[in-house]
């Protein structure tokens, strides 16, 4: 609908623009009143026809410019327009505006409707947009992105607790794999989605130190997804307790100190 309203928009400023040109250039008609302004006739803003001799050539200055049929200024009288439509000429610049002989008036107006129509689409798109992003926020867990930052913490403890007791290296491996991979998927995103809640409850220096923090710890955890990955156990199990020595600080950072 946006993208309409801007065509619609768009299509209405060259209409009027057009039109516009034609408010001053008026055509000469056989109802010579057409022209009247204001209980007069109309005056020439620019010269209007040339004229010629008797054998049809243009007369010339001496300069080799044309000379015009009828001077700039020169009052627009019946007599007048007769000379100017018996030389050819169909339209002629006036100074004096009037909506009566606006030839293209009724066209500007419609671009004015389609201004005001393409707005109107463009506006109540932007409010249904404003309206969907209220309605997701309403929706969101209120200190979602704080509940995920004490997810993510538990996670990296919990798996400091829990692999010792898994004998097989195998399963320290997937269990790694496992649990860190929910963080990057979904809680790690989660923190990053809540960014404007951060910033509102920390303010935007607060916000910024405990994403110093959590980045460290992600990075670790991020580490240790890989050497799991890559069956480097002692390295994932090295990256684990980085984490988890990184976890009070992301709390204090949390918890605004």
């Amino acid at each position: 609908m946006r993208t309409i309203g801007y065509v619609v928009i768009g299509v209405s400023l060259v209409l009027g623009a057009v039109a516009a040109t034609t408010a001053y250039v008026p055509p000469l008609t056989a109802d010579d009143s057409a022209l009247a302004a204001g209980g007069g006739y109309a005056h020439l803003n620019a010269p209007a026809g040339v004229q010629r001799d008797a054998a049809g050539e243009f007369v010339l200055t001496a300069a080799g410019a044309r000379v015009p049929l009828v001077p700039a200024g020169t009052e627009l009288t019946p007599e007048v327009q007769a000379r100017l439509r018996a030389a050819g000429v169909r339209r002629v610049r006036v100074r004096e505006f009037a909506f009566g002989r606006w030839q293209h008036a009724w066209l500007f107006a419609l671009a004015v409707a389609g201004l005001v129509a393409g707005s109107v689409l463009v506006r109540r798109h932007t409010a249904r947009a404003q309206r969907s992003r209220q309605v997701d926020e309403e929706r969101q867990p209120q200190g979602a992105p704080q509940a995920a930052l004490v997810e993510i913490i538990a996670a990296a403890r919990g798996l400091q607790a829990d692999l010792p007791a898994l004998a097989a290296d195998a399963d320290r491996a997937r269990a790694i794999i496992e649990r860190v991979g929910r963080v990057q998927a979904v809680l790690a995103l989660r923190v990053v989605e809540g960014r404007d809640a951060l910033v509102g409850t920390l303010g935007m220096a607060g916000y910024a130190e405990l994403m110093d923090a959590f980045s460290r710890l992600e990075r670790a955890l991020n580490r240790a997804w890989s050497a799991a990955a890559d069956g480097v156990l002692d390295e994932a199990l090295r990256c684990i307790d980085e984490a988890v020595a990184l976890a009070p600080e992301v709390e204090d950072r949390l918890g605004g100190k």
